[in-house]
């Protein structure tokens, strides 16, 4: 439970404890249940800052769309507010009335607001949640769910037709767990098994939206050669870059793709058909391609 301020007697103001009076709060609207924000949650909030001297406004999270989100408690934001908005509970309206000390000391911040100012702040708190772990702080088990959740998003963009929202959510599932392959620095050997599943499947899936979409198709190549990197006789990344290759017309490289597919696969009919189409398209373009030097030079 949070211990409650003391009364200063002054306009219903209360002294935030520990604080010396540099923090005063004037609750405008009681909040729901007793739980309060700890340190370093994220939070969400609407303000509207004003000078104590003279009322006037010199900032407010509703002039803007959405709320103001932040990690409350770790110094992100001036102190009255690290130290206030942890005390307060969820739908709660509160004045808080910070001292220069806690707010933007002897220097302000020009040119709204002047040295040694005392702000009011009008914050309203919505919710807060734990903060998302930093790559580096979460452990490969927790990557793996991140990029997990992610390709299940990929994929219902990916059937949506929304090809580009479909690669970017692959993409981010993908800096998950691509540094983990890292040759130096990366994970242990345990950790790659692990991870690998989901690498390859995102690798692929990405390579696919490219080509489905607008995506770059070198990236798309380059994703595709990660997945071959992890798992060597993969025969949908052979598959996806052969499809890729035809695209760029280069056919050759198309070839040499499937061809390995079917060394690997030799009765992979997909393969067999897929090839004979490229070899089509590869003689059609090379007759295109006289008949057009036959016109230059006739």
């Amino acid at each position: 439970l949070v211990k409650m301020p003391e009364d200063t007697g002054n306009d219903g103001f209360c002294e935030i404890p520990g604080t010396d009076g540099g923090i005063l709060k004037k609750i405008l609207r009681e909040g729901k249940g007793d739980t309060t924000p700890a340190p370093g949650n994220m939070v969400s909030v609407h303000y509207t800052g004003t000078l104590q001297s003279d009322g006037s406004k010199f900032d407010s999270s509703r002039d803007r769309p959405g709320t103001f989100e932040f990690q409350v408690g770790v110094g992100q934001v001036i102190k009255g507010w690290d130290q206030g908005i942890v005390g307060m509970k969820r739908d709660e309206l509160c004045i808080l009335r910070c001292r220069s000390d806690y707010a933007y000391g002897s220097t302000g911040s020009p040119p709204k607001i002047p040295g040694g100012a005392t702000l009011d702040f009008e914050v309203e708190l919505f919710d807060w949640w734990e903060k998302d772990k930093d790559i580096w702080e979460m452990s490969t088990q927790e990557k793996v769910e991140k990029a997990e959740k992610c390709k299940e998003d990929g994929n219902a963009k990916f059937k949506a037709g929304q090809f580009d929202s479909s690669i970017v959510a692959y993409e981010k599932g993908l800096s998950f767990v691509k540094d983990i392959f890292d040759e130096v620095g990366g994970g242990a050997p345990e950790d790659a098994v692990l991870a690998k599943p989901v690498a390859v499947a995102l690798s692929l899936n990405v390579a696919q939206a490219k080509l489905k979409g607008n995506g770059d198709l070198k990236s798309a190549i380059e994703d595709c050669n990660f997945a071959i990197k992890l798992e060597a006789s993969n025969t949908k990344a052979f598959f996806r870059r052969a499809q890729i290759h035809t695209k760029k017309a280069d056919f050759q490289s198309a070839k040499s793709d499937l061809q390995r597919l079917l060394e690997i696969d030799p009765k992979n009919s997909d393969a067999e058909a897929e090839l004979k189409r490229v070899t089509v398209n590869e003689a059609k373009a090379v007759k295109a391609e006289k008949a057009m030097f036959s016109k230059m030079f006739s």
